[in-house]
């Protein structure tokens, strides 16, 4: 599946970074080649070599390589015209700086010792291509094309900046560092002033419409705010104390994503519309703000530190394709790497347990491992996230709950949407099991409530994809109340 503009690009503001931050130490001249190279062979990192092994180069392992490897198919043009397929080992990497780390370290073969000093895209690839880097007649040129299409040699400036220290270096690990060190900030006890009083340090003339910001006034916008301030961010990311204003000073700066596709990251805002309807792209009033501070694809969740959250700094953990979502800012960062949270002892129950829905501490034996290495009662634990995820589960009063032909007294709506359409699944099915109809797709989503075995429902071609299992949006009635969500496809039996 070929990546979308808005995929490319939040490729490119999550790996350029690293490439600059490793080509300086290593002394290269140009950037803009070994970013395109990335793009062009990981597919914009949708390759399940680069997402699943994070080899964003395609770098083989060769006589040399003693660590972890993927042995996959490729094409090789050995006969220019000609493609051949073979099958070869390719180097394996935990993440993606490392990936990174790893392609310089790769470059280190004296064959390649000439592309350091290539001040060009299009020399630094002759020279790798003339060093047998890669078999493809057309490298350099298709190379060449992806720097012109994404304006890669603004990149190389940021490298020359870098090398000479006049760059200050925007990260989004000290984005997510700050915001984290103040949960806990609440009104209660007058903690949270100190974020107020953070932002009014602007000068009175740096204040976006000149307002002072008051301590009576709702303040999530002004905690992202004071985040800008209190780092010296003020060039990337955009302030203001008010939703509102705040999207459009992200607009002005060219850093707002109101695309339903963009792949969130550590480090960016999200504004919430709590009036969002579910229909169509979400474009109302703005209502709160907060930091996303930890992303996990697989799980489904994201985590958002949210100042005035409850009248306090706390963290919020959401379905990524979640409803309610108005839209991001997506501050232009020079480091774009994000550790993983630690995995410390000493926190509630609670805390772990919703840590562990959001992926932070694995699954299964892994999550178990974990826990227990840091001093938890797994079983406890798994308990709460049972009841967590399952507890508020509206369950069947009798035998006839489940009538499809009863009244409707009212509605409940899944508040994530369908990420795929089929008509070909759409119809009429049978639970062939008690089965849990969720928030979103995914066990570790929340369970609206508890379908009796037998019941019928409908699906209307709309379905998400969880673990490799179809997870079907359907419909039907309980107890006079209509639901719509998620339900596994494994045990819905289609009739009709």
């Amino acid at each position: 599946m070929a990546a979308t503009r808005e995929q490319q690009a939040a490729f490119i503001e999550k790996i350029a970074p690293l490439i600059v931050k490793y080509a300086a130490e290593r002394g290269y001249k140009n950037v803009s080649a070994a970013i395109a190279q990335a793009c062009l062979e990981s597919g914009y990192g949708l390759s399940r070599l680069a997402w699943q092994y994070h080899n964003y180069f395609g770098l083989k392992c060769g006589k040399s390589w003693t660590g972890a490897f993927a042995n996959m198919r490729t094409n090789e043009e050995y006969t220019p015209g000609i493609l051949t397929q073979i099958a070869d080992n390719f180097r394996a990497y935990d993440d993606i700086e490392s990936g990174v780390r790893g392609y310089y370290d790769f470059l280190e073969y004296p064959r390649y010792k000439a592309a350091r000093q290539q001040d060009t895209p299009e020399e630094y690839l002759k020279e790798l291509k003339a060093a047998s880097y890669a078999t493809s007649s057309g490298y350099v040129e298709n190379n060449m094309n992806v720097v012109r299409a994404h304006n890669l040699t603004e990149w190389d400036e940021r490298l020359k900046k870098n090398q000479e220290g006049n760059e200050t270096m925007y990260s989004r690990q000290s984005v997510v560092n700050l915001v984290n060190s103040w949960v806990g900030k609440k009104e209660s006890d007058g903690s949270h002033k100190s974020i107020i009083d953070i932002y009014n340090t602007l000068p009175a003339d740096k204040l976006p419409r000149k307002t002072k910001m008051m301590y009576g006034w709702a303040w999530c916008a002004c905690t992202w705010s004071a985040l800008a301030v209190k780092l010296n961010y003020l060039a990337i990311m955009p302030i203001e104390i008010s939703c509102y204003y705040l999207i459009e000073a992200a607009k002005k700066m060219g850093v707002w994503q109101e695309n339903d596709d963009y792949i969130t990251e550590p480090g960016d805002a999200i504004l919430y519309d709590w009036q969002d309807s579910g229909t169509g792209d979400n474009t109302g009033n703005p209502d709160h703000v907060g930091t996303v501070t930890y992303v996990n694809r697989d799980s489904g969740y994201m985590v958002v530190t949210e100042g005035n959250y409850g009248n306090a700094v706390k963290k919020r953990t959401i379905s990524l394709n979640g409803r309610y979502i108005r839209g991001f800012i997506t501050p232009k960062y020079d480091d774009g790497a994000v550790a993983e949270p630690e995995r410390t002892g000493g926190k509630s129950v609670s805390e772990i347990a919703h840590e562990a829905i959001a992926g932070q501490w694995g699954n299964g034996a892994e999550r178990k491992r974990n826990m227990e290495a840091a001093g938890y009662d797994y079983d406890v634990v798994q308990a709460e996230i049972n009841r967590i995820v399952n507890g508020g589960a509206a369950k069947a009063d009798n035998d006839n709950s489940v009538d499809q032909t009863q009244p409707i007294a009212r509605k409940v709506i899944s508040s994530c949407y369908a990420s795929h359409a089929d008509k070909a699944i759409a119809g009429t099915y049978i639970t062939t099991a008690d089965l849990y109809c969720r928030n979103d797709a995914g066990k570790n989503k929340k369970a609206l409530c508890l379908i009796p075995k037998g019941t019928e429902v409908q699906c209307y071609g709309y379905y998400s994809v969880y673990g490799g299992v179809k997870w079907l949006y359907i419909q039907f009635t309980m107890d006079g109340t209509q639901y719509t969500g998620f339900s596994s496809g494994e045990f819905l039996k289609k009739t009709s």
